[in-house]
């Protein structure tokens, strides 16, 4: 499930909690377990590059598994000029539009129609052209435990005074073990492929804003965008940050300030109330019912760093990491029709006609097993 789509399933169980006089006893109302699916509308419109409008449905509080995906949707932009560009959908409900020419005054607003008849609409909104960012920053804290992380902008023309920003990390990382060999056709080959490093990549979850309405310049300064631990492993190597920002109109800075308290709600009976979050999509079929999200048309400025600061180390349990055993090749093949092992290195026994090789576990053996992937990405 999205970050979008659990926060508006969140955000709808909360608000009947506090209409049914609050939530001090375990209960779980009809209205919840027997909720609508309802549209959650994620993405923003940049005509100089390929827009994506990613579409799904909101879900009962306590089900799991994965997102519910508005798929075969009629997805469309109209601008005010009277130009209509058709979106296309290159994934299951993610549908995607090719840069386009716009003018700076031009206005656009997303049109929807899904598969089950229903129709969505959303208000026009502005073409808002983002400042360049200035710098992306770092500082280690003293115990060198943690790295943190800011952002710097600002406008000349002091028109912009709306931002938000995420951003996407990845990080190189190493395998303990170091496997040269594996069994093909029933012998063993060196290998054609590293599996000792890998890539890791995850996209933030966070809601980070800022504005300068208070200021004189439309100045930014050490906005602090996230923090990341040594013990997490990212820093160990090489990690860098990819940061997006977005200038805002004061509408869709509303919005994102409003999602940003409701998820700050602990549950304690000091929380203020929630209340429903509407965003610039209405229901042209149903105006009663809700729709979670905010069409807006920007064009996103970009920023990468790295950092190589070598703090903390591989994550896999220390005693997970010693060598299996070393055996010779006639072994190996045998159990590598059910291995639970991979081969490490070539392990000479003077005077011996056969090999013997050293194997270890796979999880320390094979860095794919944490998640990542041993495909170096273009920008590393």
């Amino acid at each position: 499930m999205t970050y979008l789509s659990r926060l508006s399933s969140l955000l709808l169980f909360v608000v009947i909690c506090y209409l049914s006089d609050g939530c001090i006893e375990s209960y779980s109302p009809p209205e919840v377990n027997q909720a609508q699916n309802y549209l959650v509308v994620e993405g923003t419109l940049n005509p100089s590059i390929t827009s994506e409008i990613r579409l799904s449905r909101t879900q009962k509080v306590k089900q799991t598994g994965a997102t519910l995906l508005e798929q075969r949707a009629q997805v469309k932009v109209e601008s005010d000029r009277g130009n209509t560009y058709n979106l296309v959908e290159t994934q299951p409900g993610v549908y995607t539009l090719k840069a386009f020419s716009a003018t700076e005054s031009e206005k656009f607003r997303l049109h929807i129609q899904t598969i089950g008849g229903k129709e969505y609409l959303s208000t026009y909104v502005p073409l808002i052209q983002t400042p360049a960012i200035d710098s992306v920053t770092y500082r280690v804290n003293q115990a060198r435990t943690n790295v943190q992380i800011f952002v710097n902008t600002h406008d000349p023309l002091n028109k912009t005074r709306f931002y938000r920003w995420n951003f996407e990390e990845t990080w190189e990382y190493q395998a303990p073990l170091y496997s040269g060999y594996e069994v093909v056709a029933g012998k063993v080959r060196p290998r054609t492929e590293d599996i000792n490093t890998c890539w890791g990549n995850q996209k933030s979850a966070q809601i980070t804003l800022a504005n300068t309405l208070r200021l004189s310049q439309d100045v930014v300064q050490d906005v602090p965008l996230t923090t990341v631990l040594s013990i997490s492993g990212k820093l160990a190597r090489r990690y860098s940050i990819l940061v997006r920002q977005y200038g805002l109109s004061r509408e869709e800075f509303d919005y994102w300030a409003a999602l940003s308290k409701t998820n700050e709600i602990t549950g304690s009976l000091f929380d203020g109330q929630p209340s429903q979050i509407t965003g610039n999509i209405s229901s042209v079929t149903s105006p009663e019912e809700p729709v979670f999200g905010f069409f807006s048309a920007s064009t996103p400025q970009f920023k990468r760093l790295f950092i190589t600061e070598y703090l903390g180390r591989f994550t896999v349990q220390d005693q997970l990491c010693e060598p299996l055993d070393t055996l010779p090749e006639p072994e190996i093949i045998r159990k590598s029709t059910n291995a639970s092992f991979l081969v490490l290195i070539e392990h000479p026994v003077p005077g011996s006609p056969i090999a013997f090789y050293t194997i270890g576990s796979i999880p320390c053996s094979d860095c794919r097993t944490q998640g990542g992937t041993n495909k170096r990405p273009a920008y590393w």
